[in-house]
């Protein structure tokens, strides 16, 4: 199998600031495969010199659903190869043994993680492969990952849960979800070290998120700024509490 850089060396700097910052568009069943474990090279008809995470985006949906790791990128590859590898890409023999196939390029995927909620995106016109994600999206996948982390590193042993259970007070770890499905995201409502809250016109600046998100569970009708697809800043209502998880 052949192993290639791209022709022009390999592309770096997809994580700026902590955030991913480019999408790959896959189509189902495909996507649906790669997030459930069961395949990890993803067939194109051409070579890829991207390396690195990477968002996956359900084609279609407007969504990001995943995130992965870009480690390398083989081919073209003969049919030998193509049928010797089925258990790693999973494209069944009724599709390769075409006379069109054309799919002869394996970029190989690792670190798979499936997102517990969807990121909505802004589509660009003509975006087919990758799509540059906006800085909403950036900021929401970025606050994700980061509270998913967070809760496996902060995680008791499950011996210790138990013991602590009876005298452990339960917290409320809902937050408010505006009608565009965004919420108060702790990173991506961070303004210069401040959160703003409140009603137009009385606003208030809060340096620690949970403050500002107990002055928000006292309003009637939780309200925030936050910056919308186009990075401008705008305040947003509540339409309901959950849980980002």
């Amino acid at each position: 199998m052949k192993r290639e850089d791209g022709g022009g060396g390999q592309q770096t700097g997809l994580i700026q600031d902590g955030e991913v910052r480019r999408g790959l568009i896959i189509a189902q069943p495909w996507i649906g495969k790669i997030l459930r474990g069961e395949k990890n090279w993803e067939m194109r008809s051409s070579q890829t010199s991207v390396r690195g995470p990477v968002a996956l985006i359900e084609k279609g949906t407007g969504t990001i659903t995943g995130i992965a790791t870009i480690q390398d990128s083989i081919g073209p590859l003969s049919f030998e190869e193509i049928f010797d590898n089925e258990d790693k890409h999973r494209v069944g023999p009724e599709i390769y043994t075409r006379d069109d196939y054309k799919w002869n390029h394996a970029w190989i995927l690792g670190q798979v993680t499936s997102l517990a909620k969807p990121i909505r995106y802004r589509h660009k016109s003509g975006a087919v492969i990758w799509v540059e994600l906006d800085d909403l999206a950036r900021k929401e996948l970025k606050c994700q990952l980061t509270n998913t982390e967070s809760a496996s590193l902060k995680r008791p042993p499950a011996s210790a849960a138990v013991a602590r259970q009876s005298v452990t007070p339960q917290i409320d770890q809902s937050v408010p979800f505006a009608r565009d499905g965004s919420w108060f995201c702790q990173k991506a409502c961070s303004r210069n070290g401040y959160y703003t809250v409140g009603e137009k016109g009385a606003e208030k600046r809060f340096p620690d998120y949970r403050s500002a998100l107990d002055y928000l569970r006292k309003m009637p009708t939780a309200k925030w700024r936050r910056p919308n697809p186009k990075g401008n800043w705008g305040i947003v209502s509540a339409v309901r509490w959950g849980s980002p998880d």
